[in-house]
C-alpha cells in the first residue's frame, strides 16, 4: 500500500453543551410525563402540556431580551 492511499483518520464525534441539555431536558420530560401516565393516564398529558407551555413562556421572555 502506497502512502497517498492510506485514509485520514475520522474525526471525533463532538457533541455541543446546549445540545445536551436540551436532550436531557427533553428526556426528563418524557420521563415525567410517562411517570405521570402510570399513575393517572390523563396526567400524563397535563404533565406534558405544562411542560410545553413552560418552554413557550421562558421563549417568549427570553427572545424579548
Amino acid at each position: 500500500m502506497q502512502p497517498s492511499d492510506e485514509r485520514p483518520a475520522a474525526q471525533p464525534i463532538t457533541i455541543s453543551t446546549q445540545i445536551f441539555r436540551e436532550v436531557i431536558g427533553a428526556l426528563g420530560a418524557g420521563l415525567a410525563g410517562y411517570g405521570a401516565w402510570l399513575h393517572y393516564q390523563p396526567a400524563g398529558f397535563m404533565v406534558g402540556g405544562g411542560v410545553l407551555v413552560g418552554l413557550a413562556v421562558v421563549g417568549t421572555l427570553r427572545g424579548n431580551g
